[in-house]
């Protein structure tokens, strides 16, 4: 099955860009930014828990990435992940503190993100990003 999504590109400070995409975590719509140098696709604590009903599990492992050194992650089954017709269900999601993130594109007069599509996922769905069309393109 392929998909093909809009890209919204958002101008940081004259200095560069970034990509965000639509999506929906059960059944409720979210930003999701597009990060090809991620190696995960990571969630965001503060807005997940408002879209999930079960509780976060703390993870062995220090994450690290995002302008931070590491930081602690944990981790979270989301019911369904969707990106228009391709959709996870009992997604184990990575969940981090991304408040920094969101910080920076309120101060931008941005809306927030509510996580970050990593490598995996683009990798799994054989993403492409077409910059000439804006959209990104994903295979099932």
């Amino acid at each position: 099955m392929r998909t093909e999504l809009p890209i919204f590109i958002i101008d940081i400070q004259g200095d560069g860009n970034h990509l965000l995409v639509d999506a929906t975590v059960n059944s409720t719509p979210v930003k999701m930014l597009i990060d090809t140098g991620a190696s995960r696709t990571v969630f965001d604590k503060t807005r997940l828990s408002q879209l999930v009903t079960s509780e976060f599990e703390q993870m062995d492992r220090l994450s690290t990435g995002l302008g931070t050194n590491t930081m602690s992650s944990e981790k979270i089954i989301i019911e369904s992940l969707c990106f228009r017709t391709i959709c996870f269900t009992a997604y184990e999601a990575i969940v981090l503190d991304l408040s920094h993130v969101n910080e920076s594109y309120e101060k931008l007069g941005y809306e927030g993100i509510s996580g970050v599509i990593g490598g995996d996922l683009l990798q799994k769905l054989n993403a492409v990003i077409d910059y000439k069309n804006a959209i990104l393109i994903l295979e099932e």
